[in-house]
């Protein structure tokens, strides 16, 4: 299984496995994907080690989502998947050989000074009196010094309620992307972190903040805005979504919000994939959600939605038309 796979098959090879997962294909569908396999060598060998793939990683959504440490789920319907279709390529690309260093990736959050498991909400009280609370799959350094107040975000989301410093030291939160330094605030940010991507969300309740790109200008964010940038610059800012961080109460508000939206933001919350049919994604929701239970969720949005949630198996779920 250490043969070299063209790139091209690879590609072709993770479409036609993630369509299988979702149980999209039909006995037509199948066929069309044993002529593939037969129409040249490549893809048969590519295809060979997708299904290596999916059985070493033991099911393709919960690698791709939690051993790799990839924060897809949060995304739209199609985002999600087009992150998902790069990312079993380049496993079926990278072999036995390079899996065990995309393995090791999450070490730096294993071995983080703060960290949640999926599902998990945590509230902290820092030295200084700050407050600093880790969304789900998150991971955090603290590191205090006699000259600064820092917090290393190594992934997911974290809400910051600085407090004066007795010793003036600046309140910054660094990611990968560059860092944040708190102006008298309450903020949120979220590493957006992929094998092919990175880029960093900021959300700011109150007070402002200055966003330092790693290799870009400085840009100051105000209370009531929010704004993404990456190692060389920001994005224009755009007004705060209401109920942004209703994730510190475990809650998700939702306001004639589209099904897939509410779904993508579900997702985090859980193992797997929640894949939703295009032809209901538009659906309205309106109403308020404990984030604790996401089955108890999923049955909620049925219950109340022409819908129907399809539980292929614990890992997939598909939320489509009823």
């Amino acid at each position: 299984m250490n043969a070299a796979i063209d790139a091209r098959a690879a590609r072709e090879a993770a479409r036609w496995m993630v369509r299988l997962q979702g149980g999209e294909l039909d006995d037509a569908a199948r066929q069309a994907l044993a002529r593939w396999r037969a129409a040249h060598p490549h893809h048969e060998t590519a295809w060979q080690r997708a299904e290596h793939v999916c059985r070493s990683f033991g099911m393709l959504p919960p690698p791709l989502a939690t051993s790799l440490s990839m924060p897809v789920l949060d995304r739209p319907a199609g985002a999600q998947r087009r992150a998902m279709l790069k990312s079993l390529a380049l496993l079926i690309v990278a072999g036995p050989a390079g899996w065990a260093m995309l393995r090791a990736a999450p070490w730096q959050e294993w071995t983080a000074d703060v960290r949640t498991a999926r599902g998990e909400i945590r509230h902290l009280a820092l030295a200084d009196g700050s407050e600093l609370s880790l969304n789900t799959a998150s991971a955090a350094d603290i590191v205090f010094s006699d000259a600064l107040r820092l917090v290393r975000l190594r992934a997911g989301e974290i809400h910051v309620a600085t407090r004066p410093d007795a010793r003036q030291r600046p309140f910054v939160v660094r990611t990968s992307n560059g860092s944040i330094r708190a102006l008298g605030t309450r903020f949120t940010v979220r590493q957006e972190d992929s094998l092919l991507d990175a880029r960093t969300h900021v959300a700011v309740a109150q007070g402002a903040v200055e966003v330092r790109p790693a290799d870009g200008h400085p840009v100051i964010l105000q209370a009531g805005w929010q704004a993404s940038f990456d190692g060389t610059g920001t994005g224009a800012p755009q007004p705060l979504a209401p109920h942004a961080a209703a994730w510190l109460k475990g809650l998700l508000y939702a306001d004639a919000t589209p099904l897939a939206d509410v779904l993508a933001q579900l997702a985090r919350y859980r193992h797997g994939v929640v894949r939703c049919d295009p032809a209901v994604a538009r659906l309205g929701v309106s109403g308020v959600y404990q984030l604790r239970d996401t089955d108890a969720l999923l049955d909620l949005l049925q219950a109340s939605l022409p819908i129907r949630v399809r539980r292929h198996s614990r890992w997939w779920i598909a939320v489509e038309a009823a």
